[in-house]
């Protein structure tokens, strides 16, 4: 189940968790020098976390693999700081965790030399970023132990320091980048319709509208200072579709709340380890099968395929099962069983 209680951490995955993203921000927001050993196209996502679990309200991470143009394999730690004021230790932080995947790596095979890790903290608070980024500013040595203390410097993307031009890079980065910057700031509001009007071409296929889904639940969850009525409003005057988008965008507000009740209802010993609760005569058991059916053969769902598979009753969802293994893409599992259902 996802993490409820951290719509930064679920946002951050969510956006750059793709690797169109991850590659767009580091080819604009890295140093020119840094940027240009990045072989286009190579970055791929690894699914490993070495947040410590008491830490993991305050970051989220991400750990890419990459191929540099000089040929050697390299890594990009992604760490993202939730909070809104700036963290004093965090290179310490990071070099328990660069450690940790040199250990890993290590566990794998891997022989000498080690693969670089480049460290890339990401900060959206509200105060600015004011501290070193070496770790050797941790430090106050005299001069002749400097040289026996480790040291590194990571690279800092700090959105209070930068303006909204210097937010470079493609509709998706821009907009995530724009919503981070702003989320806990009182300009949200008036900053609201031009975020979302460069969503306002994005394709009308699952992959566009899924993406304007996370955006739209980002700022209905991750704002305290954003009320629904305001983004309901902002919705609607930027998109043709705003009413029906807003009502999908109202239907996974309810399903959620009622995820937080089954937690609280676990917590309490009502639900005795096993979610009893049946929807339109479908068991939780058998939906779940299907899900972890339809997430074996093609990744993590989509909204629009967690949002049909709550409103479906069960000859749909036996009708949908029948395709899982057949059908060549995700759309053409329910696109099929449409048109089956549709011949005499």
């Amino acid at each position: 189940m996802a993490n409820l209680g951290n719509p930064h951490d679920r946002f951050f995955k969510a956006v750059f968790g793709r690797t169109e993203v991850a590659e767009d921000f580091l080819l604009n927001h890295l140093p020119a020098d840094i940027a240009a050993l990045l072989r286009p196209g190579s970055l791929l996502i690894s699914k490993d976390s070495f947040i410590d679990h008491d830490l993991r309200e305050h970051y989220s991470d991400l750990l890419y693999d990459m191929e540099m143009i000089t040929g050697q394999q390299g890594h990009v730690y992604f760490l993202f700081e939730h909070k809104s004021h700036p963290e004093p230790l965090i290179a310490l932080d990071l070099l328990r965790y660069m450690v940790n995947i040199w250990g890993q790596v290590l566990k794998s095979g891997h022989r000498l030399p080690l693969p670089v890790i480049l460290p890339v903290v990401f900060y959206h608070g509200v105060h600015q970023w004011r501290f070193a980024t070496d770790f050797g500013s941790l430090f106050n040595p005299p001069a002749e132990l400097v040289s026996h203390l480790p040291n590194f410097r990571y690279l800092l993307t700090d959105l209070s320091a930068l303006t909204d031009e210097e937010l470079r890079g493609g509709v998706l980065l821009q907009t995530a980048l724009l919503v981070m910057k702003y989320i806990y700031r009182s300009e949200l509001s008036e900053r609201l319709s031009g975020i979302l009007n460069l969503l306002k071409d994005l394709p009308r296929q699952s992959s566009g509208l899924d993406y304007l889904h996370t955006v739209l639940r980002y700022l209905s969850q991750g704002s305290s200072r954003l009320g629904r009525n305001e983004l309901n409003f902002a919705v609607q005057q930027t998109f043709a579709r705003g009413e029906a988008i807003m009502s999908t965008i109202a239907d996974e507000w309810i399903r959620e709340g009622e995820q937080k009740g089954l937690l609280q209802g676990i917590s309490q010993g009502i639900s005795q380890g096993i979610s009893q609760g049946i929807s339109q005569g479908i068991s939780q058991g058998e939906l779940a099968v299907l899900r972890r059916q339809l997430t074996r053969r093609f990744g993590p769902l989509p909204f629009w395929v967690e949002a049909k598979l709550n409103r479906a009753g069960q000859a749909q969802l036996e009708t949908w099962a029948d395709h899982v293994l057949d059908a060549p893409t995700l759309e053409e599992v329910f696109t099929n069983a449409v048109n089956n259902e549709s011949t005499p």
